[in-house]
């Protein structure tokens, strides 16, 4: 069958998920803020001029004028995107209420980026704190795609105390060659400076990395899928499960991001080098770093995957935009599980629905993190 746990090694030279560059950071400009909002969870955002945002300053995009304004009919035959079938809700995101022709953007964030963001959460093969860095995913084999849907449960693990660098998320990652772009969800607290859980988005291209939208990269649309933002409310185990329903479509020659029904933004292809035309590969995962010496910590809900509905974090609707444009749910035959250290972490064996592949991962993580062998 396609779904089965593959080597460390395996993973490691094929999967090829591999961010080993320090992000980039660029301090928004101070004469470019129109207006500066703080939220009553003492968030910090910027308002500044939907052209002069740090994507469309980029010297590629000088010239580039967008064609992505509301409202947009996106040509593929999707699903609803109010939510699943799993009789769960949608998180809420705050609407930010910058003047028109404005953006947010989240300006007080904690720490240095050089710790830790999506876009070094899976080492390379020469790194050598590729151990500290842990994953449980299903990952398609190489293909042609054009964009993806699904849904990803928050949750808010506890990650106790120790040093950074040290996080746990939960992100679905498309990828070609030396590009890749993601988005998901991740608690922080050296990066945010808080416990809570934040909505987290990345890109990299060959030795050029960004997380949210800290420089040049995303081109932001939304006032209230902001990049960096507290999600609101989270699962609880035996509780009332939440989700963010998150499409990434090729269109109008742009990787464009969706969160529910709310079009957040896009990547412009003029940034990526290798995804200009289409991504290749298709990952889900939950992932989590710790410093050398400390405790994992949990990673999603905290509980194994074996738990299952509303004990387990999971990924559900999973479904990809293959190479006849159409939204297509992967067949099992397609796919594979790794579990980088599956005495802290599982992978659930996934499964197929009418809704698209669904499948539960997570474990209570273990004390101390050692590297791999």
């Amino acid at each position: 069958m396609g779904y089965k746990g593959w080597t460390i090694k395996t993973f490691l030279l094929i999967h090829l998920l591999i961010f080993s560059v320090d992000p980039t950071k660029e301090e928004v400009d101070n004469n470019l803020i129109i207006k500066t909002i703080q939220t009553a969870d003492g968030q910090t955002f910027a308002c500044v001029s939907f052209k002069s945002q740090p994507s469309l300053r980029h010297p590629l995009l000088m010239n580039h004028t967008t064609q992505l304004m509301p409202p947009i009919s996106f040509p593929h035959s999707t699903d609803d995107d109010e939510g699943s079938k799993f009789g769960i809700s949608n998180v809420e995101m705050s609407e930010i209420e910058c003047p028109p022709g404005t953006v947010p953007i989240l300006t007080s964030y904690n720490g240095s980026m050089s710790t830790r963001s999506f876009d070094k959460i899976i080492y390379s093969e020469n790194r050598n704190d590729k151990g500290n860095r842990q994953m449980a995913a299903v990952v398609i084999v190489p293909s042609t795609f054009y964009g993806l849907q699904t849904s990803i449960s928050i949750w808010e693990p506890d990650l106790g105390t120790g040093r950074p660098p040290r996080f746990s998320g939960a992100i679905v990652v498309l990828k070609n060659g030396g590009s890749r772009v993601a988005v998901g969800w991740s608690v922080d607290p050296h990066l945010y400076g808080d416990n809570l859980v934040h909505f987290e988005i990345a890109w990299v291209d060959n030795d050029k990395s960004c997380i949210n939208l800290r420089c040049a990269g995303f081109v932001q649309m939304s006032k209230k899928a902001i990049p960096g933002i507290i999600i609101r409310p989270v699962s609880t185990v035996n509780g009332k499960q939440y989700i963010i329903r998150v499409k990434i479509i090729k269109f109008m020659g742009d990787w464009v991001l969706k969160v529910g029904e709310e079009i957040v933004g896009y990547w412009p292809s003029k940034l990526l080098t290798h995804m200009s035309e289409a991504a290749d590969v298709i990952s889900w995962m939950g992932v989590v770093e710790a410093a050398p010496g400390e405790p994992f910590p949990p990673m999603g809900s905290g509980q194994p995957a074996d738990e299952g509905e509303t004990k387990a974090a999971f990924f559900a609707d999973a479904k990809v935009i293959d190479a006849s444009g159409s939204f297509a749910t992967p067949a099992l035959k397609t796919i594979n599980t790794v579990a980088t250290e599956p005495n802290c972490y599982e992978v659930g064996r996934p499964y197929t629905t009418d809704d698209g592949l669904q499948f539960y991962y997570g474990g209570a993580g273990c004390s101390p993190s050692q590297p791999i062998k």
